[in-house]
């Protein structure tokens, strides 16, 4: 195998991870190009406040994204998350998800943060859930947020309370990023973090005529991977999960998890 550096364009906005991500890409000769495809805006966030306010009518509160987070935190406007929340069940999607619950809330622990996206955080919650099910879960969420999870709560009796606290839009400097990205040298794959990354960075791609088949597309997560195969797109490999490590680990040996996704086809009989 050559030993020249190969390039990941990862579609994923820029954050405090950014230098794991690159240290760890670098160290086995993988060069990361960072194209932040979303761009954010807080929403309804003296709704979210007034809820926030009461968790005495709350079974607890499920962060999905570091941007769930941010806005409980904006919400707040510097106050303490009151107290009564760190009684109940609390989740949270991903280790940076729960890491910033930690770090901006006043040490809020959430639980489920090994599940690393919404399906896997539906099963835990049903699986491990021994609250009341009266009382709502308060779930703040985007307007692109896909009902996966919801879905998933609502079929096993839960009460939930989906609160949009943020919209999710493609950056609008997309195109000139886009531009700056695909400059680079021996570009090999294309990393996707969210579904709704992989339909701004699909309207770019048609609306330029540029061909995606040129390279091997990666997809974070299940849900990101049937947004690509939905719009007809060949996936390389998936990673199980949100994090650096899961993502080398499918660019260093990609037959792994084509064999995991084989398996857990036939284990739910999911045929997208």
């Amino acid at each position: 195998m050559s030993s020249r550096q190969r390039t990941v364009i990862i579609f994923k906005s820029e954050s405090e991870s950014t230098d794991v991500y690159a240290e760890t890409l670098l160290g086995h000769n993988l060069q990361p190009v960072f194209v932040p495809t979303l761009s954010f805006g807080f929403k309804q966030l003296d709704q979210l406040r007034a809820k926030l306010l009461t968790p005495d009518k709350y079974a607890g509160i499920i962060f999905t994204s570091p941007r769930c987070v941010e806005a409980v935190a904006e919400a707040l406007q510097l106050a303490d998350l009151p107290a009564g929340w760190t009684l109940l069940h609390n989740y949270a999607v991903g280790e940076v998800t729960h890491n910033l619950a930690l770090s901006t809330l006043q040490q809020l622990f959430t639980h489920g943060k090994q599940t690393g996206n919404a399906r896997n955080l539906g099963d835990f919650i049903v699986d491990t859930f021994d609250g009341s099910r009266q009382l709502p879960l308060l779930l703040p969420c985007s307007n692109l947020a896909t009902d996966t999870l919801l879905s998933k709560l609502l079929e096993n009796g839960f009460c939930v309370d989906a609160c949009e606290v943020y919209e999710t839009k493609c950056n609008p400097q997309l195109a000139e990023c886009m531009e700056r990205a695909l400059q680079a040298e021996n570009i090999e794959f294309l990393a996707f973090f969210s579904p709704s990354g992989v339909k701004c960075a699909h309207d770019y791609f048609k609306a330029h005529n540029v061909a995606l088949e040129q390279w091997k597309l990666v997809a974070i997560g299940p849900s990101t991977r049937r947004a690509l195969e939905a719009l007809g797109l060949k996936v390389f490999c998936t990673a199980e999960r949100p994090t650096v490590e899961h993502l080398v680990k499918v660019l260093l040996n990609p037959q792994e998890s084509r064999e995991r996704l084989v398996r857990d086809r036939e284990r739910i009989g999911d045929t997208s």
